[in-house]
């Protein structure tokens, strides 16, 4: 008997399950390194498999159907498996369920079924929202528009409102709440026009032509969650002054604490920090609007990073440890010299507990949470010296160990292939760092191998930001994810020139995934890569491709390649994607015997060393 929808949907889940476990090793000081290394290497080729039957699943139940043959019972089926991947208070797969919800909608368009197209129009703007990397400094917003084109249409239903059944009116009313989400807030002109749909919202939901007719809906509450997001516009306040819309942002956060008032008469410890949040958007709106000091904000945040567990590694524990340090390093630059001297100490003490909470996390199980905090933690960072940054940096890198893996050998084959430039063509490398001839570049090839390494290192660093992406290896991205993921490099060179590691690092890990002859790649548009740094970035860019495929280890999402194999598509793409005088270097035996060799012993190591087995107990 052919299996159902239903059951073949159940094991999809039981399967992504099964690859989040597989993907997260715990090893104890007793298990040897060759153990480490296979059951590594054994559970990436689990995961492989069950990869590859979730992608026949999925082509089953969602990617190869017609919505309009769709039944009721299959349907019904759909809506409980995207409910079941997505949540509020469960993110299993939400660009899976976006995707299902996606179906759903076209299935509700072709049955003319009103309600069914504004409860899907709701539900994939909330999904896609929750996929979307934004980053209101650079002006990401990679799925706004679609967000907000989802929402625009469920909010146009408001013409119908009286003609539509109770629930369906409920999707209507929160479809216009949401239509400012996909909005950047990064501009005077973005942050006006989500000021403009605010209040349009307000406008309905303070209506007492509405109220009258669903007097049992919950108004206030649709009105305290607006307010919740406008106070959002402070990032904006954090970049740029902007009276009246600290102003209006006063207002939201005024209209929020007031809420909580009650509970400040006998606060306990866990009621604080549970509205530690409400406290700092307070005192946060406070001074951005010119009626309150920074040193009452920095002082409710010492409050909470005080109390803050840093054996707590769950959401709660993550905002507590690192995002609200974030913000209390980011507040700390608008204090006086005076009060600067005065809260040095304790700040100090704070940048120290927030990089020990980083480098002892443990898998996550709240990337997007973790790598927002991460991304605040470099905002906050900016001020800090160079070794403190870059410890800063490491830790971030050292939270997600596939990643690490992936870094530390690109970082070790980009120094191999540019100390080869340096030993056998050393004109090709000139403008390098500014050397002015092959002399000079042999003489600084010290310097050139360390910022090679270095620039190797820290390349996928805006991965921070993607890592519900990144970590996806239970079934074949979806393009919306794609989309994100490509934001890396811009993200990455972003952090890097933020916390100010070298003018070298930010441009190789914006270059590094762009073709060689600037005809391909990404991020599209992205102008030619400076002539100091190219050298290093064409190594880097091969150095990159050569790790990803042939990594025989812990790579799950497609099978390994031998190392010949790729010598073969890196000489196919000599020329457009690929450095031809890098790729040029592999015609040299000698030099791939080595490499060949050094590879697999290189990478062992690093895996050892990530996943915290000691290589003396036994040899691999």
């Amino acid at each position: 008997m052919e299996p159902t929808q239903t059951e073949l949907l159940e094991q999809y889940i039981r399967n992504l399950r099964t690859v989040r476990s597989l993907s997260k090793p715990i090893f104890s000081d007793r298990t040897s390194p060759a153990e480490v290394l296979a059951r590594i290497q054994n559970n990436a080729l689990q995961s492989h498999a069950l990869m590859q039957e979730n992608n026949a699943l999925l082509q089953t139940c969602v990617y190869g159907r017609d919505p309009a043959s769709l039944t009721d019972e299959e349907i019904t089926g759909l809506e409980a498996f995207a409910g079941r991947l997505f949540n509020y208070s469960n993110s299993e797969d939400v660009a899976l369920s976006h995707r299902v919800h996606q179906l759903l909608l076209e299935a509700a368009r072709s049955r003319g079924n009103d309600p069914m197209i504004i409860k899907e129009l709701y539900l994939n703007g909330v999904t896609l929202h929750y996929m979307n990397v934004r980053d209101e400094n650079l002006g990401i917003n990679l799925l706004g528009d679609q967000i907000q084109a989802f929402f625009h249409e469920g909010a146009d239903y408001i013409r119908q409102y009286e003609k539509l059944d109770k629930t369906t009116r409920q999707y209507i009313l929160r479809c216009i709440g949401n239509m400012r989400l996909g909005i950047s807030r990064g501009s005077y002109e973005k942050s006006r026009e989500y000021l403009k749909l605010f209040d349009q919202a307000m406008g309905i939901f303070s209506s007492s032509y509405y109220r009258g007719l669903d007097p049992e809906f919950p108004w206030d509450s649709y009105i305290y969650s607006m307010h919740m997001d406008r106070i959002t516009l402070m990032e904006r306040l954090c970049i740029t002054e902007d009276p009246e819309l600290a102003q209006e942002v006063l207002k939201s956060a005024e209209y929020v604490w007031e809420h909580w008032e009650h509970q400040k008469k006998d606060e306990k410890e866990e009621a604080r920090l549970q509205n530690w949040r409400v406290r700092y958007f307070y005192y946060a709106a406070r001074f951005h609007a010119g009626v309150g000091p920074v040193t009452e904000l920095l002082d409710a945040l010492l409050e909470t990073e005080t109390l803050a567990d840093d054996r707590d590694f769950s959401v709660d524990g993550v905002y507590h440890n690192l995002t609200a340090a974030a913000y209390l390093l980011s507040y700390a630059k608008f204090l006086t010299p005076e009060e600067k001297i005065c809260y040095r100490p304790v700040l100090e003490q704070v940048r120290e507990k927030a990089h020990r909470y980083l480098e002892a996390m443990p898998a996550s199980q709240y990337p997007r949470v973790v790598g927002n905090a991460a991304w605040e933690l470099t905002i906050a960072n900016s001020g800090a010296d160079e070794t403190e940054n870059r410890r800063m940096l490491s830790s971030i890198l050292a939270g997600h160990k596939p990643t690490y893996v992936h870094s530390l050998m690109v970082a070790w084959l980009t120094r191999t292939l540019v100390q080869r430039l340096v030993e056998c063509s050393p004109e090709r490398l000139v403008g390098l760092l500014g050397c002015r001839d092959a002399a000079e570049v042999q003489a600084r090839r010290k310097e050139l191998c360390r910022t090679a390494y270095e620039c190797g290192l820290y390349h996928d660093i805006g991965k921070s930001a993607v890592i519900m992406y990144i970590d996806n290896n239970a079934r074949r991205l979806l393009d919306e994810e794609f989309c994100c993921i490509q934001s890396h490099p811009s993200i990455g060179s972003r952090m890097l020139e933020r916390v100010c590691c070298g003018r070298n690092l930010a441009p190789a890990a914006l270059y590094h995934h762009c073709f060689y002859n600037g005809k391909g790649g990404y991020p599209a548009g992205a102008k030619a890569c400076p002539a100091e740094i190219k050298g290093i970035v064409d190594a880097l860019s091969v150095a990159d491709s050569l790790d990803a495929a042939t990594d025989n280890i812990g790579r799950s999402y497609n099978a390994a390649k031998p190392f010949r194999a790729l010598l073969e598509e890196l000489r196919a793409q000599s020329g457009t994607r690929y450095a031809p005088y890098v790729v040029e270097l592999f015609e040299n035996e000698g030099f791939c015997v080595y490499l060949d060799h050094t590879l697999t012993s290189e990478r062992k190591k690093v895996y050892l060393q990530v996943y915290h087995a000691d290589p003396k107990k036994t040899e691999a």
